[in-house]
């Protein structure tokens, strides 16, 4: 795991003296802003929301402009370290925690958890749903938007290990075993323009999207 921290800090720290200055676009990924979007207003309480996988916090920022409360997780101290730089540029102040998502711990719950990007196997995406059920608050919404397995064929950018790489069935089934509601769990082709790691290629990608909620 140092390692791979390790390897993340280096892509953060070259990509933010680099010609772009991040590693991804800065705006909130298009699918996730519509969701969230649309989801029932808040009422007295300010609604409360994860972002994991943060990077370098372009959904959590969103989010914290938008009025959740906003709490960030990453493994990555680099990649936090430009968050913050973001947020304070943006004038919102999300609580950035540099650690393991399926390490971590939290006895605080959430209206709102999303995940973009997060590639693991099969058996640990599993566990972190299973986290996820038990950080929603009741009625609460996980969001999920990663690389779909069929990515690689289409000519997509990100991880091409299928072991590491979404499905539609494998996101259902591990959001049923955690005991979510299903609201949507498909696969979604977009144009590469819009994608965080190569926004200047063109071409298509696709996404696995799972919506669900707690009951």
């Amino acid at each position: 795991m140092s390692d791979v921290r390790a390897e993340w800090d280096e892509r953060y720290r070259e990509a933010h003296g680099g010609h772009h200055g991040s590693l991804w676009v800065s705006h909130p990924h298009a699918e996730l802003r519509a969701i969230v979007t649309g989801l029932p207003p808040a009422g007295a309480a300010p609604r409360r929301a994860l972002d994991i996988a943060t990077g370098d916090g372009r959904n959590a920022i969103w989010l914290a402009r938008h009025g959740w409360q906003t709490t960030a997780v990453d493994f990555s101290a680099q990649a936090l370290a430009i968050a913050r730089e973001h947020a304070e540029e943006a004038g919102v102040a999300p609580e950035f925690v540099c650690a393991s998502i399926l390490d971590w711990a939290t006895d605080d719950r959430f209206d709102l958890v999303t995940v973009t990007y997060l590639h693991l196997g099969d058996e640990p995406i599993r566990a972190l749903l299973q986290r996820i059920a038990g950080w929603l608050a009741p009625g609460g919404t996980v969001v999920m938007i990663g690389h779909d397995v069929d990515n690689v064929a289409a000519g997509g950018h990100g991880p091409a290990d299928p072991a590491v790489l979404w499905t539609p069935a494998l996101l259902r089934d591990a959001a049923l075993g955690a005991g979510l509601v299903v609201e949507r769990c498909e696969s979604l082709l977009r144009d590469a323009a819009a994608d965080p790691e190569k926004p200047d290629e063109e071409g298509a990608s696709v996404d696995t999207l799972l919506v669900a909620r707690r009951p």
